[in-house]
């Protein structure tokens, strides 16, 4: 699936906190006249779980804080936010949870650095549970989250007694990814060729394994960030590997969403995961199809729950 680029005009987008003035490309945080924390949010109708989204912002205050939403789940309220200002720092990555409020993930600078009345340049880069944001063109922040993105809208948060200017804001969203977790060789290669990639692409993902991504180096390094950079993980586990079963618990203690395969004439699951829901296979046509179909289901639902573009 092409990468899509979209541009929200100021008027597509929707106020949740504060009050907003838009005009043109132009969205503006004012600060509100009710007591409390004078924070802004507004949401814009593109969505993303992977790529790129951009704004330029302009402070008028230091106290102040511009940085753009991602990940905001409706359900939960929940969101992080990329970009300057926020707790005296000067580039910011931020969680924000009901009843929990804000918590700073990763931050760099002093408030000082900034400058107000000038325009900057924001980019922020999502592959997976990679976070990296770029002021005019200088990457500043590299992070990898610790859970996924609960949701995939995204937008813009203000803070401060200032007003805060945002104009041209611009997504790219990047096909969803999976990340193949499995034994090299037959009957897996067939397994992974035949089956999980054609129907990954199919539904929409672009399906990899380590072999695919290796580089010179180090390729433990290589398969940890594979597992990181992507959206969903599909590990098939009947024999008893240790490669397998390691990059699956890192998988795990990142929360990904993970779909396990196994041979139906496997003798028995380890007991770690014997708990986990378990797509079983046999060798045949109509195995095959089986797991075709079963497989489809499972990656339509990550699909629809999670919304991606």
């Amino acid at each position: 699936m092409p990468t899509k680029t979209k541009k929200a005009s100021a008027g597509a987008f929707v106020q949740i906190y504060g009050r907003w003035e838009f005009s043109g490309s132009a969205a503006t945080f004012v600060q509100p006249k009710e007591r409390g924390n004078p924070v802004g949010l507004c949401l814009a109708p593109s969505r993303l779980r992977s790529g790129a989204v951009s704004v330029t912002a302009k402070l008028h205050d230091l106290e102040g804080a511009a940085r753009i939403v991602l990940g905001f789940n409706a359900a939960t309220g929940s969101y992080y936010s990329v970009g300057l200002g926020g707790y005296d720092f000067a580039y910011l990555i931020d969680l924000f949870t009901a009843g929990s409020g804000w918590k700073a993930v990763q931050a760099l600078g002093s408030k000082t650095q900034l400058s107000v009345d000038k325009t900057y340049q924001l980019g922020v880069e999502v592959s997976g549970q990679r976070v990296s944001l770029t002021v005019d063109g200088v990457q500043v922040l590299d992070h990898k989250l610790p859970a996924p993105l609960q949701g995939d809208q995204t937008g813009l948060f203000a803070w401060g007694a200032g007003r805060v200017e945002f104009d041209h804001f611009s997504l790219t969203a990047r096909e969803p990814r999976i990340f193949v977790v499995m034994q090299f060789g037959e009957p897996y290669d067939s397994l992974y060729k035949e089956v999980i990639q054609p129907v990954s692409g199919a539904v929409g993902f672009k399906a990899f394994r380590g072999d695919d991504v290796f580089r010179p180096g180090v390729i433990l390094q290589d398969i940890r960030r594979g597992i990181v950079e992507s959206d969903v993980i599909v590990a098939e586990i009947t024999p008893v590997n240790a490669n397998v079963f390691y990059e699956l618990g890192y998988a795990h203690a990142l929360e990904k969403p993970t779909i396990l395969l196994a041979n139906r004439n496997v003798e028995k699951l380890p007991f770690d995961i014997s708990g986990y829901r378990v797509i079983f296979y046999d060798d045949t046509i109509r195995g095959k199809r089986d797991i075709e179909g079963t497989l489809r289901k499972h990656l339509e639902s990550i699909r629809s729950g999670q919304d991606v573009v």
